[in-house]
């Protein structure tokens, strides 16, 4: 849902008027739809890792990660230097991800899978980012979801020489030997709207 809010609702009337016999029926649930039983052309996914499944994915975008916290928290709480500071910190986590309770990280052969607590814990994105933004303490949060307050100074990423996991985004639809114009016309203003640019 935060994705689609965050990076492409705002250019779905353009792809409306360059296909007007179209209709589009766009349900924003971060709930993980049965593709097929429940009838849908189309999914968007993001997963380190696809389940097998009788479903087509297509690449649309990966999604890098950061760790970030108001300034004012950091003045308040001190900056994490290492993974392991964490401990200390109040974090916020994103409840539907599979690593909400435990962040890894990497840096050259050191690989650190961080357990961490805090006492927030969030179904949305979004929640997060504004928990963040109100200083109420540091989260892992896709990059492109605080790009803009990062830039403006109202967040400040930190552990910035670790790497930390990123997502994949995938268009999947059923397997079929022909894919319906309508759904084509949409995977590709996925991937013009999504696709990796060099950005994040």
């Amino acid at each position: 849902m935060t994705l689609t809010l965050v990076c492409f609702s705002a250019a779905i009337p353009r792809f409306l008027e360059q296909y007007p016999d179209l209709t589009l029926d766009l349900r924003l649930d971060d709930r993980r739809v049965n593709i097929v039983d429940e009838g849908f052309d189309l999914a968007i996914r993001g997963t380190n890792r696809l389940e097998d499944s009788s479903l087509i994915a297509r690449k649309l975008k990966s999604l890098p990660y950061v760790v970030c916290g108001a300034p004012k928290y950091f003045e308040r709480a001190g900056t994490p230097t290492t993974p392991e500071d964490l401990v200390h910190h109040e974090c916020i986590k994103f409840s539907l991800s599979g690593t909400a309770h435990v962040w890894s990280f990497r840096k050259g052969d050191s690989v650190v899978r961080q357990r961490v607590k805090g006492r927030y814990e969030v179904s949305s994105s979004l929640a997060v980012r504004d928990a963040l933004c109100e200083g109420h303490g540091v989260s892992l949060i896709p990059l492109d979801y605080v790009r803009a307050e990062l830039r403006t100074g109202r967040l400040r990423a930190v552990l910035g020489d670790w790497k930390t996991d990123e997502s994949t985004l995938y268009a999947v639809y059923p397997t079929a030997r022909f894919v319906a114009p309508k759904v084509r016309a949409f995977i590709g203003f996925l991937e013009a709207e999504l696709g990796d640019d060099g950005s994040s």
